[in-house]
């Protein structure tokens, strides 16, 4: 296998100057840099910066995919707008930790599968997906955490056969995922039926009203609404939750802390084995939708049962083995359409005749041979 290491940066709160673009164009010939975005393939040798301290200095979100089966995505966030206790609950060694800088958070979430297994996957265009996962965290949103818990804990009881990992916090609204979400667990392979599983004790929670807060802005002092104006001016980021969470802070009104987990009570064998309950349901509903789709497909095949018989005729004559699979196809619907209305035998009995009157064609003969009937 071709060795593919993929890394890309975002910078969303600020654009990179000149000089900045230039630093980080010289860390590699295969760079390509822009003012807000620096990416890095690598199909041999490795990238010789740190990517920590690059998101630090430059950015705001990395995502960084090797298809011997690592997948990691890091998010700066302004310790001014986020509480490291929100992210303690979620904490694995060498996995999902949480460093800090003089200004920031650095979230880094790493998910490393020692069999490798995770095949060739292109990078580009990832990480647009997935940015709206940092405003999410901003505002207190913890369900990708989660879902990175969820996905992890198979490599940790592969580590240790005793492990079984008692669930963090449980958000709200993990049964409503959005599209960054699910994007998500598209790209480290996250099952879905254990999500739903995990799902069905999570809280459903709908964002209180918005409280007056344009009637405390009186409230603000002086030297405060010259510092909201001064940061304004200078176009520093989240100067707009700034200002809202000093005005709930007024308002006597929550700061903006994710709405209440449900605590974890279950083992991940629990999760495991509602998983599997899920899994069937969903097999079971996928089968009786395929099945009614099916059938009205046959019922609506049923008037030009005749006319198929002759489409089939026709293809035969052409003696090619594209035609013979056409008509192949058209033969084991019309079984299935006998079938459905109990006409079985006559099916078989105009089968049989086909393959009397065509059993010197040997390509055609096994293509027939392998209708059932």
């Amino acid at each position: 296998m071709s060795e593919y290491q993929y890394y890309e940066f975002q910078a969303l709160d600020r654009a990179l100057t000149s000089q900045e673009q230039k630093t980080l164009q010289a860390l590699s010939s295969r760079a390509q840099v822009t003012p807000h975005r620096a990416s890095f393939v690598y199909h041999y040798g490795d990238f010789r910066g740190d990517p920590e301290a690059i998101l630090a200095q430059y950015f705001d979100a990395m995502l960084y995919l090797a298809n011997w089966g690592t997948w990691q995505l890091m998010f700066r966030l302004p310790k001014a707008l986020v509480d490291p206790a929100w992210f303690k609950p979620y904490e694995i060694e060498d996995a999902i930790t949480v460093s800090t800088t003089v200004d920031h958070l650095i979230l880094n979430i790493e998910i490393r599968d020692e069999e490798g297994m995770m095949g060739w996957v292109e990078g580009e265009g990832w990480l647009p997906q997935l940015l709206p996962l940092r405003d999410d965290l901003l505002a207190g949103d913890l369900r990708v955490l989660y879902l990175a818990w969820l996905r992890l804990c198979p490599n940790l009881m592969a580590y240790d056969e005793d492990e079984d990992p008692l669930e963090p916090p449980l958000p709200p609204n993990l049964g409503k995922l959005t599209q960054p979400l699910m994007d998500y667990m598209e790209l480290v392979g996250l099952d879905t039926d254990l999500v739903a599983a995990a799902a069905q004790a999570s809280p459903s929670h709908q964002p209180a009203p918005a409280p007056p807060l344009e009637e405390w802005l009186p409230q603000l002092t002086e030297v405060e609404r010259q510092q909201f104006l001064l940061k304004l001016v200078r176009r520093e980021p989240h100067v707009d939750l700034q200002l809202i969470n000093r005005l709930k802070e007024l308002a006597a009104a929550d700061l903006p802390l994710p709405p209440s987990p449900a605590p974890g009570q279950r083992r991940f064998s629990d999760l495991m084995a509602i998983a599997a309950d899920e899994q069937t349901k969903r097999q079971q509903k996928e089968q009786a939708a395929a099945q009614k789709k099916r059938i009205k497909a046959l019922e609506a095949l049923a008037p030009k049962a005749e006319k198929t018989w002759d489409r089939v005729l026709d293809l035969i004559q052409v003696k090619q083995a594209y035609a013979y699979d056409e008509a192949t196809k058209l033969l084991k619907d019309l079984r299935d359409l006998a079938e459905h209305q109990g006409q079985l035998p006559a099916f078989s009995q105009r089968l049989e005749r086909l393959k009397t009157d065509y059993s010197n064609r040997p390509a055609l003969m096994k293509r027939l041979r392998s209708i059932r009937t």
